[in-house]
């Protein structure tokens, strides 16, 4: 399925360089059903619980939703 408000919704968050406040450019990722702009601070592995984790990078750093992905069972549009 080719969806153009996906690519335009990308093309956007890329078309002007986004920093996180600890000074590392932000990337694009997917992930939970979405595409984010977000600190590399998010990949990183880490030795507290995944929750606490989450939570002291949400914190420190910043992640932005960009678009919601479209649902890979949904049926195709009749056409």
């Amino acid at each position: 399925m080719h969806d153009d408000s996906i690519l335009v919704a990308i093309e956007a968050a890329l078309s002007r360089p986004a920093f996180c406040s600890c000074g590392t450019q932000l990337h694009l990722a997917t992930h939970d059903g979405a595409v984010w702009l977000e600190c590399d601070a998010f990949e990183r592995p880490s030795r507290l619980p995944s929750g606490l984790a989450l939570l002291v990078r949400e914190l420190g750093h910043d992640r932005q939703h960009v678009v919601d992905l479209p649902e890979t069972g949904a049926a195709p549009l009749a056409a």
